[in-house]
């Protein structure tokens, strides 16, 4: 059996299997014990990060444009300390605000930063926020006390199209050690100012504000040379279950637009009909190359086939509702 025919069958087993009922427990990260500690330079160019799996599709918060800049991260560990590696995508690095440049200020927050959120006893109320801007100025916090302080360091970097974190927090600090097979809460989050107003945006949805922790993602903590990423398969079942919905939503309309009474859409509704199904067709055959394909454990290419589908969904349900309707009204 070839990998992707291996993975695909993963896939089927969470979707079909025992996992289905943990498959929405919100976003995952699996991450590894390093082989050396990377130098916190802000650069992200260690071997440790090179082989890290990356993760990112942040969502939009609060407010901001729909399409917002997007960011990644990496996370790997060792006996004393957890190391994250943010790159925040920046379309204006010139003008990322950096103004806060002693520590211990929440004002941080008010720059282009990034703020950690960390929960290592899911079975406890206490949580962390770690927080840092581009130069590496830092803030921390237990939950909302601002007089706890982490031992961690930090160094930020700006280059032509992002800037970057780098973060060494000791787990002493935080109470609990990392071991394989641990599972913490975590969340990155976002504030970007360098667009003007002020842009949030987060890796786990928190439905508003970043205080949530019980809309964190988890931290799985992994052993040397596992393999295939367990978070990686289990993100990708989760939208495959979706894109199963969805795919059905999409036949069954496209089944009844093609065979209804295309007279009751509105001439705007007729002249954009091409389109719609164009593009409902395509996103059906991105998701069966993507079963096909190499890429079928990729978190990125399931979340953007799934969003893909739920677009060509509502997009083919308003037209079919309309059918619907006028198909009723001539009925009566």
């Amino acid at each position: 059996m070839t990998r992707t025919a291996l993975c695909a069958a993963l896939l089927v087993a969470c979707v079909g299997g025992a996992l289905c009922a943990d498959l929405d427990t919100g976003r995952l990260y699996e991450c590894a014990p390093a082989a050396a500690a990377p130098a916190i330079d802000g650069r992200l160019d260690d071997p440790c990060w090179q082989s890290a799996d990356v993760t990112g599709q942040f969502v939009r918060v609060l407010k901001g444009p729909e399409v917002i800049q997007q960011t990644s991260f990496r996370v790997v560990y060792d006996e004393a300390r957890l190391y994250i590696g943010v790159t925040c995508l920046e379309a204006n690095p010139a003008g990322i605000v950096a103004a806060i440049r002693s520590n211990d200020q929440s004002a941080v927050m008010a720059d282009d930063a990034v703020e950690i959120f960390i929960h290592p006893d899911l079975s406890e109320p206490t949580y962390y926020q770690l927080s840092a801007n581009s130069v590496g100025t830092r803030y921390d916090g237990r939950a909302f006390d601002s007089t706890w302080n982490a031992d961690w360091q930090t160094a930020g970097s700006v280059g032509e199209d992002a800037w970057y974190l780098e973060c060494a927090i000791s787990f002493e600090s935080l109470g609990r050690f990392g071991a394989p097979g641990a599972v913490w809460g975590l969340n990155i989050c976002r504030d970007r100012s360098a667009g003007g107003d002020t842009e949030w945006s987060a890796w786990a949805d928190t439905m508003g504000a970043f205080h949530s922790p019980e809309r964190f993602g988890r931290l799985i903590f992994g052993a040397a040379g596992e393999g295939v990423s367990r978070a990686a398969l289990i993100e990708c079942a989760r939208f495959a279950q979706k894109s199963i919905a969805l795919e059905g939503r999409v036949n069954a309309a496209l089944k009844l637009i093609e065979g209804g009474n295309l007279g009751a859409l509105t001439d705007q509704e007729r002249q954009g009909l091409d389109d719609t199904v164009g593009a409902a067709r395509q996103s059906l055959e991105a998701v069966k190359a993507l079963l096909a394909g190499e890429a079928v454990l990729v978190v990125p290419a399931w979340m953007q086939a799934t969003d893909d589908l739920a677009r060509a969904a509502g997009d083919l349900d308003r037209l079919a509702w309309a059918i619907r309707f006028s198909t009723l009204l001539a009925d009566d």
